[in-house]
């Protein structure tokens, strides 16, 4: 009888040490809980979930990392100053470890309460993501709205999608040169047709920028496709095709769809001669160059260009005059170029009312003066008023090299 009343004591004692060992486990736990909802002994809340993620009973226990959470979400929230360098980063924190929490909660016990702290914490996410992008601190930025984007995917949003978010953490991944981020973003946006024709845009940019010439084309195509009336769209496309590949002629199916969109647009006419005229086909360069100017009559760049194709022809022939040795050949010949040169002004004294302090303009009017100086004497005093112009401004900008304004003009004067 002794022996057995011995074996039911150690038996009991026993079983009473285990219970307290385990209360005391979670008793960590408990504690942590409470003192976070009091916004009081943060510190000491810490350290005692911490201590719980390290004890047998509790490391597995899925309110060990609800806990943590919301202790760091209260570090976050707290506005007293004993608390606020507790933890880094205390809002990442708690999203992780209610994230780790939710995953371990197989019998739904903690999930509702997780829940209701995720719809705070995704406006805490979107709010410092603001604030960060508006004081240029742009790592800080994405990674907000990165994390902003990880709530919303939890299950209580039920699949929302933060179109907003996701093109701003293109903008924060941008500004930050890290471009595989950014148009890894602008892709998500455009999937959700967020931004329009300016995201395909920008993701094209971010492509190029990563090197991947390939995923750029195709961005801008699609993007066209989505938007074949946007200027800025079709204007990414003709420059592509004019300066970045040695097949301009690739754009002329994109202008052809653009012009059935908006036929009195007369910026495709105008891109459509660039690239006529890079493929060499200057009288059909011609042909859109005037199509553009009857839609806009002031258009520069169709003014200009158009010029300048003439400009070229007087100068292709003056070179063969030279070379011929037979003067009724040469008068002939020269004859064919002065008309060219006269069918050059009336473009050119036209760009020049559209941008009076286009350097190249002027140059390209003085030369023409020069060389009708003998037909007609009005061409010496224009040339004399051309000439002390070019003179002033030249002189007004320090000799800057004349036409270095002129962009994405197709044409090229002959020397």
């Amino acid at each position: 009888m002794k022996q057995r009343k011995i074996l039911w004591s150690t038996l009991i004692t026993g079983l009473i040490a285990l219970v307290i060992s385990s209360c005391s486990d979670k008793m960590y736990v408990n504690r942590a809980i409470t003192w976070a909802e009091n916004g009081e002994r943060l510190d000491t809340a810490l350290k005692s979930v911490e201590q719980a993620t390290e004890l047998e009973e509790t490391k597995n226990w899925p309110k060990t990392y609800y806990a943590k959470g919301y202790v760091h979400q209260k570090i976050y929230e707290s506005e007293k100053s004993e608390f606020k360098d507790l933890a880094e980063r205390p809002l990442f924190k708690a999203f992780e470890n209610y994230q780790k929490a939710y995953d371990m909660d197989k019998e739904d016990k903690f999930k509702g309460s997780i829940d209701a702290a995720m719809f705070k914490l995704h406006t805490y996410f979107i709010r410092e993501g603001v604030n960060s992008f508006k004081g240029n601190k742009y790592e800080d930025a994405f990674k907000n709205f990165k994390y902003a984007l990880k709530v919303s995917d939890m299950p209580i949003f039920k699949n929302r999608v933060d179109t907003a978010i996701m093109f701003n953490a293109g903008i924060a991944a941008q500004n930050m040169k890290n471009w595989e981020e950014a148009a890894k973003y602008y892709e998500m946006s455009a999937k959700h047709d967020y931004g329009g024709a300016r995201t395909y845009i920008l993701m094209k940019n971010a492509y190029f920028q990563t090197g991947d010439t390939t995923k750029a084309v195709e961005s801008l195509k699609e993007g066209f496709n989505k938007y074949p009336g946007n200027k800025n769209m079709i204007a990414s496309l003709i420059n592509h095709y004019l300066l970045n590949t040695d097949h301009p002629e690739e754009a002329l199916d994109f202008i052809k769809e653009a012009k059935k969109q908006h036929p009195d647009n007369a910026q495709y006419y105008s891109a459509e001669a660039q690239i006529y005229d890079k493929m060499g086909k200057v009288e059909k360069a011609k042909e859109s160059y005037k199509a553009a100017l009857e839609r806009d009559p002031n258009l520069f760049m169709a003014l200009y260009n158009l010029g300048v194709l003439y400009f070229n022809e007087g100068v292709d022939i003056v070179g063969k005059a030279n070379q011929t040795k037979d003067d009724a050949e040469y008068k002939k010949l020269r004859d064919r170029a002065n008309a060219k040169f006269k069918q050059a002004i009336p473009y050119m004294e036209k760009a020049h009312e559209a941008k009076p302090q286009e350097t190249s303009v002027l140059s390209t009017l003085k030369t023409l003066y020069y060389r009708l100086r003998t037909e007609d004497e009005k061409y010496i005093d224009k040339y004399k008023e051309i000439n002390a112009k070019l003179k002033q401004l030249n002189e007004g900008s320090g000799n800057q090299q004349q036409g270095e304004s002129q962009q994405g003009g197709s044409g090229q004067q002959n020397q």
